[in-house]
């Protein structure tokens, strides 16, 4: 229906000279697609959609994260992407909360994010399942480092930049910063 409309604007203005200054000539549009073409292009988006839904179990979607030191392999795991409900779960986990100083009527409020704890809570939520109880969740470790939740156990083991840069590959992996120009193409606009 779009397209109609789109063709009518250009018949009436002719031809249109776009922002990124490339001509579009209505003349191009001479028929819209046929039913069966839509209903092709359909299932395949269809498909293409359910693909893009399993990304959570996609193996080719995973990194693997290596954490070295001095030059040694120390150990290795791997991370998948989070939904935007498990980092907002992330970000509720790690945000200080106390009651509205208004009254009780208003319930809780926001207080303050710990960054810290919140890159913790998202490397533990993105290790892929087999991992977290090798990792995170391994009693040993935490009777070891003589430590009770499993995000003392990310603090204790993990740098602080190792903690950031881990961090930045689960949002890579995630699709945060896709949009975002890179460097090259800032560069050549």
């Amino acid at each position: 229906m779009w397209v109609f409309f789109l063709c009518k604007f250009l018949r009436e203005k002719g031809e249109k000279t776009m922002e990124n200054h490339t001509t579009f000539d209505y003349e191009e549009v001479k028929e819209l697609p046929s039913k069966e073409e839509i209903l092709q292009n359909e299932d395949e988006m269809i498909a293409g959609l359910l693909e893009a839904a399993a990304f959570k179990k996609d193996d080719n979607l995973q990194k693997k994260i290596e954490i070295r030191r001095n030059g040694k392999l120390l150990f290795s795991f791997f991370v998948r992407p989070l939904t935007e409900e498990e980092i907002q779960g992330c970000r509720k986990k790690a945000t200080k909360r106390r009651p509205d100083p208004r009254g009780k009527q208003f319930g809780m409020i926001d207080v303050e994010t710990d960054v810290i704890k919140l890159r913790s809570y998202k490397i533990i939520a993105a290790t892929v399942d087999k991992g977290q109880g090798i990792l995170w969740k391994n009693k040993k470790l935490k009777d070891k480092l003589n430590v009770i939740d499993d995000v003392d156990v990310v603090e204790a083991v993990l740098m602080g930049g190792e903690k950031d840069w881990i961090s930045d590959v689960i949002d890579e992996i995630s699709g945060y910063g896709m949009n975002e120009l890179s460097l090259e193409d800032t560069a050549k606009n």
